[in-house]
């Protein structure tokens, strides 16, 4: 039996919200139950009546822009999933976005299955706050070695400290990253939450995951081969 999955998209234009309504049909695994909404006020007045698991929104809306919007949500809110979608992507607003809550952050133009797989991305996501376990030094093997969707993975240094990274695969299906945001020193990072952003030639941000929980306490630039 599919799950119900309560999905709100919230943009100012009626063809993109007939456009993504298109695009979430129920499957096997999920079924949407999609409202839409013209501005973030709308939006909000649809939250007081209806508990939504995925909220899609754009960035540039009148009135309410989509960064205050997820502010507002997680006031509301602190468990639906939030999609941030726009045509203005730059590293900045990706990660602004990641910060204030989005759980995922994707860029116009996007194909349909693109859209489609971060929907169900969300949908499948258990990731609850505060439900990670925050790491302290590890006790183990040097060079031990864990992945994490197949994105980030985590290294047991001699110290006991975790090195994070970022999978040469995912690296390889993404292509040559343009720029580089991570988490810097201080930062208190939690499994499946972001932890940064790539952005690649052609100008499309990817979020990373980190695959433990903890705190930054070095960085350097290097991409794993």
């Amino acid at each position: 039996m599919a799950d119900q999955v309560r999905v709100l998209v919230v943009d100012d234009e009626e063809i993109v919200l007939k456009s993504v309504r298109k695009v979430l049909k129920s499957d096997d695994e999920h079924e949407f139950l999609v409202d839409t909404a013209l501005c973030a006020d709308e939006g909000l007045q649809r939250m007081d009546r209806e508990k939504y698991d995925i909220i899609v929104t754009d960035l540039m809306m009148p009135g309410i822009d989509g960064l205050e919007f997820i502010e507002r949500i997680r006031q509301a809110d602190s468990h639906s999933r939030i999609i941030m979608i726009t045509g203005y992507a730059t590293m900045r607003t990706a990660l602004q976005a990641l910060r204030k809550g989005a759980f995922e952050y994707i860029a116009k133009p996007f194909t349909k299955e693109e859209l489609r797989n971060v929907v169900k991305n969300a949908a499948r996501s258990t990731v609850e706050p505060g439900a990670a376990v925050k790491a302290g030094p590890v006790a183990g093997k040097s060079e031990e070695y864990g992945t994490f969707l197949n994105q980030t993975y985590a290294r047991l240094l001699p110290d006991g400290t975790m090195f994070f990274g970022v999978e040469a695969a995912f690296l390889g299906e993404i292509g040559r990253p343009l720029s580089i945001e991570l988490s810097k020193v201080g930062d208190d990072v939690s499994q499946g939450y972001p932890c940064g952003s790539i952005m690649n030639e052609d100008m499309k941000v990817f979020t990373l995951r980190a695959p433990l929980s903890g705190k930054t306490i070095r960085e350097r630039s290097r991409i794993r081969s």
